[in-house]
């Protein structure tokens, strides 16, 4: 910032930029009404394309022989659809796949979180870190934290922030990197998160919907492992990434621009951080049971004749085990999370469990209202068969422009990337795009799993950039607090022009991956590769 010959202090573009992107922002209603809104457009949408006989055609395998199909859309401004929205409404609604998984895993995860298994081990990692390496663990902690939901966010800004003061380092770089590492980076994780159960709920619904089959015929994996071979490798790429962001970029501009903020070492600050012997021992509790879990599940697949194999005896592609892992993550967690409430005396009787867990269902109660217009919408959508006109017709506009594969992927990312600067919610998003990208694609033989992974890498590389996410608020207080001086700025533009160099790299990064998994014809997850075919 600078002022003119006024006086008036004279904003950058970029803050220019993001205040008319925060202003776009807020101006979009509350997920609720949007899917209500849309709901509404996609009737009278469908009696308009329907009047003036909007159709496409296209070509499908039946019965293992191509034939060309056409579709038209249907008029759903009608009275009957209205009678059958009236009387099925209980039953679109409870029978939203998106929403009892989610619900499984908040409850589970939630409960963990709520005994403070996520904080402990997210400060024992950071802290417990050599100091020369303590960058790597900030990092790698960040991009990891999505298992526990959006508080991953906060824990990894304020650890990182008392770690690095303590260090005698600014704690805007903590908090930046931490920012960066956690909200960034959403969509990478060793572990199958909440992220990834909701988003194949949704995929699995259009997939269904759309009768998406792959090469056998049956319908396409839309388990919550789809992604997870891509996502794995992602963690330890997107973490390296951060790291030399950081290293060369972040700690470089702050130490130009604000030389003062090198600071004294702050021992006081990290003893405040450190994790007490009871979690110490919650930990050692958690560990244990983890591991005695992990090994349970193993001994169960090692039978040819386990009841977690096929018929054939294998695990993948299709098995018992994979439709098993929204249940098994449940138990997992559960196990976990009440070993570690043991250790720390949270829990003290059987009862405490049931008690703990309703509290879990706050976490899930956003997004179950969400639903009550989602799943309408997500029905209507299908039934009017806009979503497969338009789809077809995208799918030959992209065979006409020959972008190639290479060309749409990038075109697809781009969307996303648009789109999350205005819209936060991962899976609001993706409920709005998936219907026609899935099929659209699915007619270039692109699997649904292979668009998932194009969504999700716009989405999480843009979280950063996005003036309206929900952690803004949080980080610029987080600035606000470790300023060194009172002329120290802080705003909008001051968190996401230094989030800009991640948001970038953190694309790039991404999008290398894609085509050495691309090329090398990598699968994206257990029985789930890129093409259909």
């Amino acid at each position: 910032m600078s002022k003119d010959d006024g006086g008036a202090v004279k904003r950058s573009w970029l803050e220019r930029s993001m205040g008319a992107v925060e202003k776009v922002g807020n101006l979009l209603p509350h997920p609720f009404w949007l899917f209500a809104s849309l709901s509404l457009v996609t009737v009278v949408l469908s009696a308009v394309l329907h009047g003036i006989g909007w159709s496409a055609s296209y070509e499908n395998v039946v019965d293992g022989a191509i034939q060309v199909t056409s579709a038209q859309v249907t008029n759903l401004m009608t009275f009957d659809t209205l009678a059958h929205y009236l009387t099925n409404f209980i039953s679109i609604f409870v029978n939203y796949y998106p929403l009892g998984m989610l619900i499984f895993m908040t409850v589970a995860v939630g409960y963990a979180e709520k005994l403070g298994l996520f904080d402990a081990l997210m400060r024992k990692a950071v802290i417990g870190a050599p100091i020369m390496i303590v960058f790597i663990t900030i990092a790698f902690v960040g991009v990891n934290s999505s298992i526990g939901f959006g508080a991953g966010v906060v824990f990894t800004m304020v650890i990182a922030a008392a770690v690095f003061k303590s260090l005698g380092l600014h704690p805007w770089i903590g908090i930046i990197m931490g920012y960066a590492a956690a909200n960034g980076g959403y969509t990478a994780c060793l572990m199958i998160a909440a992220t990834d159960t909701t988003l194949a709920g949704i995929s699995a619904q259009i997939v269904e919907a759309n009768h998406i089959v792959d090469a056998s015929g049956a319908l396409a994996p839309t388990h919550a492992a789809i992604n997870y071979y891509f996502v794995a490798a992602a963690t330890l790429i997107i973490t390296a990434v951060c790291v030399l962001v950081t290293k060369y970029v972040t700690v470089p501009h702050l130490n130009r621009q604000h030389p003062e903020l090198v600071l004294k070492k702050d021992a006081g600050e990290l003893e405040k951080m450190r994790i007490t012997d009871k979690e110490g021992r919650g930990l050692r509790f958690a560990g244990w049971a983890a591991l005695a879990y992990l090994a349970l599940i193993v001994i169960a697949c090692i039978p040819k004749s386990s009841f977690m194999r096929s018929p054939d005896g294998t695990l993948i592609p299709n098995s018992p085990f994979l439709n098993m892992i929204i249940p098994l993550l449940f138990f997992f967690f559960m196990t976990v999370g009440t070993a570690y409430g043991i250790g720390v005396k949270a829990i003290r009787q059987w009862k405490d469990i049931p008690v703990l867990m309703e509290k879990c269902l706050d976490m899930a109660a956003s997004f179950m209202i969400v639903c009550l217009t989602a799943c309408i919408f997500v029905d209507l959508f299908s039934r009017s068969g806009i979503a497969t006109v338009l789809a077809a017709k995208g799918a030959s506009l992209l065979i006409s422009l020959n972008m190639g594969n290479v060309g749409l992927f990038i075109l697809i990312i781009l969307l996303s990337c648009f789109c999350n600067l205005f819209i936060t919610s991962n899976s609001g998003k993706w409920v709005m795009l998936a219907p026609f990208l899935v099929p659209m694609l699915a007619m270039l033989d692109i699997s649904p799993a292979m668009t998932q992974i194009l969504y999700r890498i716009g989405d999480s590389c843009f979280n950063i950039l996005s003036p309206v996410e929900l952690n803004v608020p949080i980080a610029l207080g987080l600035l606000e607090s470790y300023k060194v001086s009172r002329e120290d700025k802080v705003g909008i533009g001051t968190l996401i022009s230094m989030e800009i160099p991640y948001a970038l790299a953190y694309l790039a990064a991404f999008f290398l991956l894609v085509l050495v998994f691309y090329f090398l014809k990598l699968p994206l997850g257990p029985g789930a590769g890129i093409f259909l075919s």
